[in-house]
C-alpha cells in the first residue's frame, strides 16, 4: 500500500541536506550552469528516484499525493534538475533503477501544440520533432509519447540512441536544459513499447495531472520564497527616515503578494488531499487544470510585485529575485498557463452541462 502525505515527512530531511549542501555561491554556480550531475547524484543515493517506484518495481512506494510539499520546497530553495520527473515518471512507468529520466511530451504546450510537433508510430517505425524536452541531453532514458494507428502509445529509449538527434536549445529557464528532438526514423522494439491505445492515454491523463499539479506546487514555493524575502527587505530599507514597509502603498502590494501565495498554497493542498481521497470518477484533470492555472497567473505576479517592491536592486541581475522571476516564467507556461487552461475548464464545463 502507498505511503501519502499523512503518513510520512520527506521535507524535513531534504531541507536539511539542502541546507548543508546547497550554500549561496554553489547555488549561483548552479543556477549559471543549468544542473549539477553531483548534486542529481547524491539525491538519487538519497533514495530521491526511489520515493514513488512501487515496491513492486524496488521502490518505497510513496503516493505522489506525499511529494508535493518537497516541490515545493524545490521552488523555494530553486533547486536545478530534472527533479519532478524523477517522482512523476517511476510512480507510473518501469524505469530503469538508477536512471535519470526525461519525458519528450509534445503536450508540454497547448496553443502552440502546432508548432512544437509530434512524433508517429507506424508499423514498428517512429519518425517526427518535438520542439521542446526539457533535460533530453542529459538523461539516461527517454520517455516518448508519440501518435500510433490505434492511439497514442508511451516508448523508453536509451538516451544515448544515434537515431535520436538532440539539438539543445537556449533558454532564459536557470534550472532547466532544453533540446529539440528529432527522429528520422527508428524502428521499435516490443520491449520499448511501454503502453499503448487505451492504457497510454489514460497513463498520459494521469501522467500530465501530476505534472501539473507539481509544477502549481513548485510554482507556489517560489512564491513564499519571494514574499518572505520582500517583506524582509522592504523593513529594512529605509526612505524619508521610515522603512518602505511602512508606507501604505506597499503594505497593499505586499498583502496582495501574501494572499495570492497563500492562496496557492491552500489550493495545492486542497488539490492533492482531494486526489488523495477521491472515489473514482473524480475528475482529476479539472481539478489540476484548476491549479495550475491558478498558479500560473499569480506566481507570476507575486513575482513582479516583488521586482518592483525592491525598487531597482530588484531589477538588476546581481539580486537574486531574476533567478525566481525567470523560472516562474518557464513553468507558467509548462502544460499550459492560465489561459490556455481556462479556456479547457470553460470547455469542459459547458461539455458536462454541470457546475464543478
Amino acid at each position: 500500500m502507498s505511503l501519502t502525505a499523512a503518513d510520512v515527512d520527506l521535507v524535513t530531511p531534504i531541507r536539511e541536506f539542502f541546507d548543508r549542501r546547497v550554500t549561496s555561491d554553489y547555488h549561483h554556480a548552479l543556477l549559471s550552469g543549468g544542473w549539477d550531475p553531483e548534486l542529481m547524484a547524491e539525491l538519487d543515493d538519497l533514495g530521491w528516484s526511489e520515493l514513488t517506484r512501487p515496491e513492486i518495481r524496488g521502490g518505497l512506494g510513496i503516493d505522489l499525493t506525499a511529494v508535493a510539499g518537497l516541490i515545493a520546497l524545490v521552488g523555494d530553495r530553486l533547486i536545478p534538475g530534472p527533479l519532478v520527473e524523477q517522482l512523476i515518471l517511476p510512480a507510473y512507468l518501469d524505469i530503469p533503477d538508477g536512471s535519470l529520466v526525461a519525458f519528450a511530451d509534445p503536450a508540454v504546450t497547448l496553443d502552440w501544440a502546432s508548432s512544437i510537433g509530434s512524433v508517429h508510430m507506424e508499423s514498428g517505425q517512429i519518425q517526427g520533432t518535438i520542439e521542446l524536452v526539457r533535460f533530453g541531453a542529459e538523461a539516461d532514458s527517454l520517455v516518448l509519447a508519440v501518435d500510433g494507428p490505434d492511439g497514442p502509445a508511451l516508448l523508453l529509449l536509451p538516451g544515448s540512441d544515434p537515431a535520436l538527434a538532440l539539438t539543445p536549445i537556449t533558454s532564459s529557464d536557470p534550472t532547466s536544459h532544453y533540446v529539440r528532438l528529432e527522429i528520422a526514423s527508428r524502428t521499435v522494439t516490443d520491449a520499448e513499447i511501454l503502453a499503448t491505445g487505451i492504457e497510454a492515454a489514460t497513463l498520459l491523463r494521469q501522467i500530465r495531472a501530476w505534472f501539473r499539479l507539481l509544477t502549481a506546487c513548485e510554482i507556489s514555493g517560489i512564491a513564499r520564497r519571494t514574499l518572505e524575502k520582500t517583506v524582509e527587505y522592504v523593513a529594512q530599507r529605509q526612505q524619508f527616515g521610515k522603512p518602505v514597509g511602512s508606507f501604505q502603498a506597499v503594505k497593499h502590494i505586499a498583502a496582495s503578494m501574501a494572499q495570492a501565495t497563500i492562496s496557492m498554497e491552500a489550493l495545492c493542498e486542497a488539490t492533492v488531499s482531494d486526489i488523495s481521497s477521491a472515489e473514482v470518477d473524480f475528475d482529476i484533470e479539472m481539478a489540476t487544470w484548476t491549479a495550475k492555472a491558478y498558479a500560473a497567473g499569480a506566481g507570476r505576479q507575486v513575482v513582479e510585485d516583488a521586482l518592483q517592491l525592491h525598487g531597482g536592486i530588484g531589477f538588476t541581475t546581481e539580486h537574486d529575485l531574476h533567478w525566481y522571476y525567470r523560472r516562474v516564467l518557464a513553468l507558467r507556461t509548462w502544460y499550459g498557463d492560465e489561459h490556455e487552461l481556462h479556456a479547457l475548464i470553460g470547455s469542459r464545463r459547458l461539455t458536462d452541462g454541470v457546475d464543478r
